[in-house]
């Protein structure tokens, strides 16, 4: 085949010839000219590709001075490429100065000045392209705490209470235990002197089947007006129920606060009951986990004192029912009620029957439409703090906690900030199931709960399932995992030992009503680590098989 000759005459194509350097030069030239007008990036500021995703994840980000704080690059992605490069600045100050690349975007930082940081990851492709993304830490310097924590839930050692009252009040109390007759007694809390405070037993089912030893609390000011211990009011008492190592509990909440959350303070206390008119000796009670109340003190040093008074909420699901944050209708009549109580259970402006914010809620969560992701997203976001409900997850989900939202709608808290008009999530009444194999991206038993929408929304939402991926893996990074968990348990066991039998023994373990044996205090908590290391294991592969699916289209 000839090569088709090019027909036209040489002066016009040399023409033509020159006329394309030209405009290659003009183009090359603009290029470059923009490029050098062009504003450079501001210290921090990153020219950031659609294509690349950052997501930084960090817990222990919210606590008291000094703080170490660990950082999370897990979920980033690119499309079509890798990511190659991961740098933080965690200190807040707009430089990326902590290169974590060869830890794959892993990072720890101590904070030791109280302040909110904001702490910035950024990440960069094999192709060049970036992304970043922030997230933020809270650091509050223990003076300026209204309540000496660190005083009152010293949990380096067993501390003793007695409880002084008369053999009728005491009696008169174990009469009907789900009566909950309160009594005015005298108690010596660590050898300090309260006298005349109402003392009742507590609870729902911890209180049933308990046996002997019950769950108590003290009203410090309930017959003496403005009376305190320490700036607290109530001190709870909590009988580990169904626990026979005792430790639940303890370990559930000091995970809560490695997640970031607002989480009660825990301790160790020996109880001793003094009946003032038999000349006998105090007779022991048992080991007890001293557990800090949810309240307006609580609220005040979690969310700053300016936002106390809002309307606080309890889930209850043997009292009130579950508290499933199903959209029934626009008033609060419209919602299921147990016992005569509606399920959101007031435990602030209890006089005010406005349900009005609790209902919104519900509302935007479970009653509104929306045409995607982002528009659903920014709606509830603008009433919720869906960041603590997916750290709140986490959790739960790792310890196998069924008696939680996802399940029975129980054992939790919304607050409502006044301040800035958000549903604030916090945990209670905590404890650990036995099945490393639970679920973890799906609900298996809908038994009291048919719809649990916040869940939903969170496994059908790709930008927070795998924000909630990322706090899995953290924690079992960081606090979930045998080493940490091994030496906690050891150290309290040890700790609390010595007390379980002493005198006559502590009645979760020795009399008539116990509900474990000796035997089964010494063994159980030797179970604890190796359930841990067998869960990690169980959801470290389904993290796995979850991040080999496609990147999520958000």
């Amino acid at each position: 085949m000839t090569a088709r000759r090019d027909l036209r005459p040489a002066r016009t194509r040399r023409a033509l010839e020159q006329a394309s350097i030209y405009l290659f030069l003009a183009i090359g030239l603009a290029v470059l000219i923009a490029a050098v007008l062009r504003p450079a990036p501001a210290v921090g500021e990153t020219q950031d590709s659609p294509y690349v995703t950052a997501q930084a994840t960090a817990i222990y980000n919210d606590g008291w001075a000094p703080l170490t704080t660990y950082f999370s690059a897990y979920g980033s992605y690119a499309d079509g490429a890798t990511i190659v490069k991961y740098e933080w600045d965690l200190d807040g100050n707009g430089a990326f100065d902590f290169d974590a690349t060869t830890n794959s975007g892993y990072a720890q930082y101590l904070y030791t000045k109280s302040g909110v940081y904001t702490i910035t990851l950024r990440v960069t492709d094999s192709q060049g392209r970036t992304d970043s993304d922030q997230t933020t830490v809270t650091v509050r310097l223990p003076a300026s705490s209204s309540v000496d924590y660190w005083y009152v839930f010293d949990d380096s050692r067993v501390r003793r209470v007695d409880i002084r009252l008369t053999q009728s009040d005491w009696d008169a109390m174990w009469v009907d235990p789900e009566a909950k007759y309160q009594v005015e007694v005298d108690a010596t809390v660590f050898g300090e002197k309260l006298n005349d405070v109402g003392f009742r037993m507590r609870g729902q089912f911890s209180l049933r089947v308990s046996g002997a030893k019950k769950p108590w609390k003290i009203d410090t000011d309930y017959y003496v007006d403005g009376q305190e211990f320490h700036n607290l009011r109530q001190l709870m008492f909590l009988n580990n129920i169904g626990d026979s190592s005792l430790l639940y509990e303890k370990l559930a909440y000091e995970m809560m606060y490695a997640a970031g959350l607002p989480a009660s303070h825990v301790a160790f206390v020996e109880m001793w009951i003094d009946f003032t008119d038999i000349s006998s000796p105090p007779v022991y009670w048992g080991v007890y986990s001293l557990v800090e109340r949810v309240d307006q003190k609580y609220i005040g040093n979690r969310f700053g004192a300016e936002s106390k008074g809002g309307n606080l909420y309890k889930a209850s699901h043997a009292q009130r029912g579950p508290m499933d944050l199903i959209y029934y209708g626009g008033k609060i009549e419209d919602y299921p009620m147990q016992n005569g109580q509606y399920a959101y259970g007031k435990m602030s402006n209890e006089e005010q029957a406005d349900y009005s914010d609790i209902v919104n809620l519900c509302k935007v969560l479970d009653g509104t439409s929306y045409a995607s992701d982002t528009e659903f997203i920014r709606a509830f976001e603008s009433v919720f703090d869906m960041d603590a409900f997916l750290r709140y997850l986490a959790v739960v989900t790792l310890i196998d906690n069924w008696d939680s939202y996802p399940y029975t709608g129980n054992n939790y808290y919304l607050y409502h900030d006044p301040v800035t008009d958000i549903f604030e999530w916090i945990p209670w009444d905590l404890t650990w199931g036995g099945n490393p194999q639970a679920a973890v991206f799906e609900r298996t038993d809908t038994g009291m709960m048919p719809r649990a929408p916040l869940y939903d929304k969170v496994m059908n939402t790709a930008v927070y399932r795998r924000k909630y991926a990322a706090y899995l893996d953290l924690l079992m990074r960081v606090w979930f995992n045998r080493q940490n968990v091994s030496e906690l348990v050891k150290t309290y066991h040890n700790m609390i030992a010595p007390y379980i039998s002493q005198s006559d023994g502590d009645k979760a373990f020795y009399g008539e009503e116990a509900m474990f044996s000796p035997a089964d205090f010494e063994r159980s908590w030797e179970t604890i680590p190796d359930f841990v290391a067998e869960r990690s294991r169980f959801v470290r592969q389904l993290l796995q098989q979850e991040a080999a699916q496609p990147s999520p289209e958000e």
